[in-house]
């Protein structure tokens, strides 16, 4: 049980809190630890289980997370399994993957637990223990597993080229390239800026392609994907027609209110939209100099 805006809730988890894979302890006391909130009404959510129910059959569930948090990866597995367990799950599509690795996800559908990264050709830039638990419990439960996102060809394609589908409006293009351009520590070129909104693009646009072509019908279809590619006013939720529920998986800070979590649209965002539908919110990750990294 827990109070959060004056509400007491019992808060069926996914993952009870003893399990958290993050150390940090403080933010195992934060009062949003565990909170499902829905942004349309900034209210929480009694459970997790509350917002399952809400998701019609043939949409997509776009799980946003942050590359590096464990609890994220611990969480997604958890609803892929629950989903599962409820005969309600169609097919998972992956950032992680791309498609030429497609023929090898339907070789080893149904053999989960029998699967190494080498026998998917899984890239090293996903590190394998980050994603095995989510990858081999879609293969032994989901009706497809789809490899998603461009080839390192098509991405230098459209780095040349530019997306296939083009650009959105001006106001997302300039928030997009700042959003790039900060987000790789000012450190690149701003003449590059514009090929590298290009690559992102691409990258949305054959996502929502994967998951147009590959919508179960009948059940609920989950996405695994960074926060950015999730947001309904910058990513993926742009290009595709099938209904979508945006849940970011939010790591916790200081801030105590649910509503400043809440990342607000870009400047002319020009469908009535929140960033995201829900957000769940995990423990803080300790503090790393991404930036020092990046150097």
């Amino acid at each position: 049980m827990k109070w959060v805006k004056g509400v007491l809730l019992s808060i069926t988890l996914m993952a009870p809190s003893h399990l958290w894979a993050s150390p940090e302890p403080e933010s195992q006391q934060h009062p949003l630890q565990d909170v499902v909130w829905n942004t349309s009404n900034n209210q929480p959510e009694s459970s997790i289980q509350s917002l399952l129910d809400q998701l019609e059959s043939g949409s997509w569930l776009l799980l946003g997370e942050q590359h590096d948090h464990p609890d994220h990866h611990l969480l997604q597995q958890h609803i892929i399994d629950l989903l599962a367990q409820q005969n309600r799950l169609g097919n998972v599509a992956m950032e992680m993957a791309n498609t030429e690795q497609q023929d090898l996800l339907d070789e080893w559908l149904g053999r989960g637990d029998e699967v190494t990264a080498d026998m998917l050709n899984w890239s090293q830039g996903w590190p394998w223990e980050r994603y095995q638990l989510q990858v081999t419990t879609a293969l032994n439960e989901a009706h497809r597993v789809l490899g998603a996102d461009l080839t390192r060809e098509a991405q230098m394609h459209a780095y040349r080229y530019g997306a296939s589908e083009g650009q959105l409006d001006d106001a997302h293009t300039r928030y997009m390239m700042e959003l790039i351009h900060t987000s790789h520590c000012e450190m690149l070129p701003r003449a590059n800026l514009v090929q590298m909104l290009q690559v992102q693009l691409g990258r949305d646009q054959q996502m929502a392609r994967t998951m147009a072509e590959n919508t179960h019908p009948d059940k609920i279809n989950i996405l695994i994907a960074g926060a950015i590619h999730v947001r309904n006013d910058l990513g993926i939720p742009r290009w595709l027609a099938q209904p979508t529920t945006s849940l970011i998986l939010k790591p916790l800070s200081e801030k105590l209110e649910a509503s400043d979590y809440i990342d607000p649209t870009y400047p002319d965002f020009p469908l009535r939209e929140l960033s995201s539908d829900f957000l769940l919110f995990t423990p803080t990750m300790p503090e790393q100099d991404y930036c020092d990294a990046f150097q």
